[in-house]
């Protein structure tokens, strides 16, 4: 079963501080990739749309909470697909992704299309953004403890925060399905 949650944000208060980074490499013993970009752009040099051109279904579903031609960022874009759908939907959106390949794809997507989005290649973690500036933040399968200040932030007031992530649950339901590890350190029950 999939952890889904949909936010309006006022964030709850944590019991612990969020880690990431190298203390969460050095209190977990789980060496974190330092060559990301270089696999997730192999990824996604794929002919094809690995996840296909349609939304998740979780914001298909609910984009409708966040306010009409609201300013939108997706974390962790990818090749675009939930980008442009909110896109289609009278949204401005940004999306910001590490990898190059996957934001060229995202611009070729929302081509196909006929709607406009903004593709920024960078690491959210150094990525400059401006409090108040997004209506809502969406983020599927990518989990970063370490964001959530950043996140809270970067929202208007009454913000809205659409997030979808794996489970151990689901790790254990079916593990052929998915082609790279789930961390057991990123998913909770």
């Amino acid at each position: 079963m999939k952890l889904i949650i949909l936010m309006l944000i006022s964030f709850a208060a944590f019991a612990r501080d969020p880690i990431s980074g190298s203390r969460f490499q050095q209190l977990s013993g789980v060496k974190v990739s330092q060559d990301s970009k270089t696999q997730w752009d192999q990824r996604y040099s794929r002919p094809t749309f690995i996840f296909g051109k349609s939304p998740a279904q979780f914001l298909a579903e609910n984009y409708q909470y966040i306010p009409y031609e609201g300013t939108v960022l997706d974390m962790g874009m990818g090749e675009g697909r939930n980008a442009v759908f909110l896109a289609q939907k009278g949204y401005k959106v940004t999306g910001v992704d590490l990898s190059s390949v996957a934001v060229k794809k995202s611009y070729l997507l929302a081509q196909e299309f006929g709607v406009k989005i903004k593709g920024v290649v960078a690491s959210l973690k150094d990525y400059k953004i401006n409090p108040g500036t997004f209506d809502a933040i969406i983020c599927f399968y990518w989990v970063d403890r370490g964001m959530v200040e950043k996140i809270k932030t970067w929202l208007k007031p009454g913000g809205i925060l659409i997030y979808e992530a794996y489970t151990l649950r689901e790790r254990d339901r079916d593990p052929g399905k998915r082609s790279d590890p789930l961390n057991d350190n990123y998913l909770r029950e």
